[in-house]
C-alpha cells in the first residue's frame, strides 16, 4: 500500500539511532562486489571451463530448498572444489599459502572465499557522497550493524565499532549492544567462521537459540533498517519467521512502523507498507523504501540527535561492568533507574551498572536465572518475553521442567506447545517427583514426628532439607517458610542452583504453589 509519509518522515519518526542490517547489495553498490549468485560462478569457473556448469548445479536442487537456492548450490559446489583443490597441481601455490588452515581441517573452498575478500583493496574505494554521508553518521546515528556479509568494508567505515564474527564468538563474548557489528555468517579474516552452504545453514539454525534471542531483544529495542537485501531473499525471511514465533501478533504490530527495507531501484522512489504472511495467523508489517538516493536516507539518519555517541556510551557500559566485577564483593549491587537514586540509603556504599533495564531485554537469560529470579524477584524479568521466547526455548533443553507459574500468571497471549504440555504433565506434587521418589516418599514421611517444613529443615539441616521437603503434602507446605529457606539457602552461597537438580525441583514446586493458583 502506497504511504503518504515521504522518506524524511519516515527516518525522523524514528526518534532513536537505529541498527542497520547489512546485505551483500550494500558491497555491490560501493565496492562493486558480487551478489551471491555471481559469486559463486566466479568460484565455479576456478574448477570448470564449463559455462553451463552452474546450471547443472541449479538443475539438481530443489527451487523450495529451505535455505534456498545458492546455499544449496553452495553446497554442491563445495564437495567439487575441494576434491579440484587436493588433485590438482593448479592449486599448489594455494595450498602452501593457506596449510595452516588447510591442516586444521577448514574446507578449502571457505578459505578461497575468505581469501578474495581478504584480498579487497578497500583504500581504493572511490569516496562518493554516500560513503562520505556514512562516515559522518557512524559517529553519532547508528546504535550497531547486523550483516551477512564476509568483507571488511563495514569495519573501514565503521572504524571505532567493535566487531563479533561468526556464532562462536557472538556466543562466547561479552556484548555490549551498542557500537557493535555482529557479522553473523563470519568473516574473511576467519574462514572457518564463514556460512554458506546449506548444511552450514543447517548447523547455524541448530544452535541459533543465542543468536535468535540476541536478534529479538534488538528488534524490540531499536529500529531496523535493512540495506543491501532483496525483500524475497531467503535468509531475511527465514530471521524473520524466528521472530515471529516468539511474539503474538500484537507485539509484531509494534514492530511495523520500525522496521525499513530500503531496496534498489533505479527509476523509482516510493514509500510502501509491505507484509510477509507466514500462514500460521501471524503477519510482519514494515516499511519499504524504494529508490536509488542513498544520500537520502543517511542524510536524515543524521537528523536524529543523540548527544553522546554510541562508542563512549559502549565504552562506559564496559567500564562500569568492569567495576562492578572488580569491586568489593561485599558492595550491594542495585539494579535501579537514575530516577530512584534519591531513594536508596545514602549510608551504605553501592556499585550501579547503568544500561539494563527492568525488563531484561540485553541480557541472554538462561535457566538458572530463571529459578533465582522465582525466589529472589531479582531479574526485573519482562513476562511476554519470557513466555513468548525463552521458556520454549529452555524447554527444549530443560526436561526436568521449568518454574513457568510466575510469569503466566502476568501474560495475555498464546502460549507454546512445550508450555502447554509443561501445564498439563504437571496437575499435583507427586507429578513433580521422579518415580523413585514417589516410592520412597512414604517410608521418609514415617520417619517424621512432625510434617512441616520448619521441622525438615530443623532434621535435615540447611544443605540437606530441599532434598527432602518435597515429599510433604500440598498442605503441609508453609509457603513462607520454604520462601524464607530458599532465599536462605541461595543468598548464603549454601547450595547452588547450578546443576542441582533437586533443588530446582524444589523451587519449581514453589513455583507451582505459590503462582499455579
Amino acid at each position: 500500500m502506497r504511504s503518504q509519509k515521504t522518506i524524511k518522515d519516515i527516518i525522523i519518526s524514528l526518534n532513536k539511532q537505529p541498527v542497520l542490517f547489512i546485505g551483500s547489495g550494500f558491497s555491490k553498490r560501493y565496492l562493486g562486489l558480487e551478489n551471491w549468485e555471481e559469486l559463486l560462478k566466479k568460484f565455479i569457473f576456478d574448477i570448470s571451463d564449463d559455462e553451463f556448469k552452474y546450471e547443472m548445479y541449479a538443475n539438481k536442487i530443489s527451487e523450495e530448498d529451505y535455505y534456498g537456492k545458492q546455499a544449496a548450490i553452495a553446497k554442491l559446489l563445495e564437495k567439487d572444489y575441494n576434491k579440484a583443490v587436493f588433485e590438482n597441481s593448479k592449486f599448489d601455490d594455494f595450498k602452501i599459502r593457506n596449510k595452516d588452515f588447510i591442516k586444521k581441517g577448514i574446507s578449502p573452498f571457505k578459505i578461497a572465499i575468505a581469501e578474495y575478500f581478504e584480498n579487497i583493496n578497500y583504500d581504493n574505494t572511490k569516496e562518493n557522497e554516500e560513503i562520505k554521508l556514512l562516515k559522518e553518521i557512524q559517529q553519532r546515528n547508528i546504535s550497531g550493524i547486523i550483516t551477512t556479509n564476509y568483507d571488511k568494508f563495514l569495519e573501514k567505515i565503521f572504524q571505532n565499532f567493535k566487531i563479533f564474527a561468526g556464532q562462536e564468538e557472538l556466543i562466547f563474548s561479552n556484548l555490549e549492544g551498542i557500537a557493535e557489528i555482529y557479522k553473523i555468517h563470519g568473516t574473511s579474516c576467519s574462514p572457518e567462521t564463514i556460512i554458506i552452504t546449506s548444511d552450514d545453514y543447517k548447523k547455524f539454525e541448530e544452535k541459533s537459540d543465542y543468536l535468535t534471542a540476541k536478534l529479538l531483544t534488538i528488534f524490540l529495542e531499536y529500529p531496523i533498517i535493512f540495506i543491501g537485501y532483496s525483500i524475497n531473499d531467503k535468509n531475511i525471511k527465514n530471521i524473520f519467521s524466528s521472530i515471529a514465533k516468539c511474539l503474538n501478533q500484537e507485539q509484531l504490530e509494534k514492530l511495523k512502523q520500525r522496521l525499513i527495507f530500503i531496496e534498489y531501484d533505479l527509476g523509482n522512489t516510493s514509500v510502501d507498507t509491505h507484509s510477509i504472511d507466514f500462514n500460521n495467523g501471524k503477519i510482519i508489517e514494515m516499511i519499504k523504501i524504494k529508490t536509488n538516493n542513498f544520500s537520502e536516507i543517511y542524510r536524515n539518519l543524521k537528523e536524529i540527535k543523540a548527544k553522546y555517541s554510541p562508542r563512549v556510551i559502549r565504552d562506559l557500559r564496559n567500564e562500569i561492568y568492569k567495576l562492578v566485577e572488580d569491586s568489593n564483593p561485599n558492595s550491594l549491587v542495585v539494579a535501579t533507574g537514575f530516577e530512584n537514586l534519591n531513594k536508596l540509603d545514602d549510608t551504605k556504599f553501592y556499585t550501579i551498572g547503568i544500561g539494563i533495564k527492568e525488563d531484561g531485554y540485553g541480557i541472554p537469560i538462561t535457566a538458572e536465572k530463571i529459578y533465582e529470579d522465582i525466589i529472589l524477584d531479582n531479574g526485573y524479568f519482562m513476562p511476554d518475553l519470557i513466555v513468548s521466547y525463552y521458556l520454549p526455548t529452555l524447554l527444549k533443553t530443560n526436561s526436568g521442567g521449568l518454574p513457568i507459574y510466575k510469569y503466566l500468571k502476568d501474560y495475555k497471549g498464546n502460549i507454546s506447545e512445550n508450555i502447554k504440555n509443561e501445564i498439563t504433565k504437571r496437575t499435583e506434587l507427586k507429578d513433580f517427583l521422579n518415580k523413585q521418589q514417589n516410592n520412597l516418599k512414604e517410608n521418609y514421611r514415617n520417619t517424621l514426628n512432625t510434617k512441616t517444613v520448619s521441622h525438615i529443615i530443623h532434621q535435615e539441616g540447611n544443605t540437606e532439607a530441599f532434598k527432602k521437603i518435597y515429599f510433604l503434602e500440598k498442605d503441609e507446605i508453609n509457603l513462607d517458610d520454604l520462601e524464607n529457606y530458599l532465599k536462605n539457602i541461595i543468598t548464603q552461597n549454601l547450595v547452588s542452583i547450578k546443576n542441582n537438580s533437586e533443588l530446582k525441583r524444589l523451587i519449581r514446586i514453589y513455583d507451582f504453589l505459590k503462582f499455579g493458583k
